[in-house]
């Protein structure tokens, strides 16, 4: 039997990646020759983040460490209101390379009154939840990623709804009944990006058709970790792999089909040369 590969009917960078990376390109043109300055990373992509460090990109884990009047990019899982102020207050010229669903879901948490209480389902140290927390304007904030962390919420009078976007879509869903059986009086005003969405039913495509999966991604973006998991959860073997070096060839010898994803943050790049790879080892198209 023939072994073939499937690229998923969508997948790679989305475009509040695409736009990110266009905002940290035109800074290192207006400041030839100087570093620029990325807190944290400008998207959790390995090879991205490798890619601008050859180029004068510096990253880094706080605000302490950027020299007064550099030029300074705010990556796109943005940050919240006091640390944008701050990082203001210090550089020189500052892009803001902030997804604009991300940036939406400051601004709506922001609204909130300190009459409503925000409930933000994701992780508790993606910046993406922590921007959201920290802008809010809310009088009590909570973090749930289970249904044992919605048991725990004390009662609420006038919750709102808030999701990671790069959370797995089906289970979003499913916390956010869970809140309306508990709180029938929740307002939902964000969920999921259309981005996740799409990857994710992608690879459920590739499931019914495949022995096992590839994504293409790094093991701290959480768009790419939910492409694997989703595909575990449906009972296929799922990889989690940086490049072509990462693929476990050994665990492929009986494989006939393989299914081919890249998260998010990927560049097109990484996931050509795992095609390339597996050409050589005997799949094709």
């Amino acid at each position: 039997m023939p072994k073939r590969y499937i690229v998923a009917d969508v997948h790679g960078m989305c475009g509040g990646v695409f736009a990110a990376l266009d905002k940290l390109e035109k800074m290192l043109l207006r400041h030839p020759g100087e570093t620029v300055f990325v807190l944290h990373e400008l998207v959790h992509n390995t090879a991205v983040t490798g890619d601008f460090e050859k180029r004068k990109v510096r990253f880094v884990d706080s605000i302490s460490e950027i020299p007064a009047g550099a030029p300074v990019v705010i990556g796109a899982h943005g940050v919240s209101g006091k640390t944008e102020r701050a990082i203001r207050e210090i550089a020189g010229d500052v892009m803001d390379a902030t997804c604009p669903l991300v940036r939406k879901l400051h601004q709506e948490s922001s609204r909130l009154t300190p009459d409503e209480q925000l409930v933000i389902f994701g992780k508790k140290d993606h910046p993406e939840v922590i921007g959201v927390y920290d802008n809010s304007g809310a009088g009590s904030n909570f973090v749930v990623y289970s249904p044992e962390d919605i048991a725990l919420l004390p009662p609420l009078d006038s919750p709102v709804f808030i999701s990671q976007t790069t959370v797995d879509s089906a289970r979003c869903d499913e916390i956010r009944e869970l809140l309306y059986r508990r709180f029938p009086t929740l307002r939902c005003v964000a969920g999921v990006c259309d981005a996740s969405k799409l990857r994710q039913a992608s690879v459920l495509q590739l499931v019914s058709q495949c022995q096992t999966i590839i994504v293409a991604g790094s093991a701290h973006s959480s768009n790419a970790c939910r492409l694997k998991e989703l595909a575990e959860m449906h009972g296929i073997p799922a990889y989690l792999v940086n490049g072509a070096e990462d693929i476990p060839e050994s665990e492929l010898a009986g494989i006939n089909c393989i299914g081919i994803t890249s998260g998010a943050s990927t560049p097109e790049y990484v996931l050509e040369k795992i095609i390339s790879r597996l050409q050589k080892i005997g799949f094709s198209s």
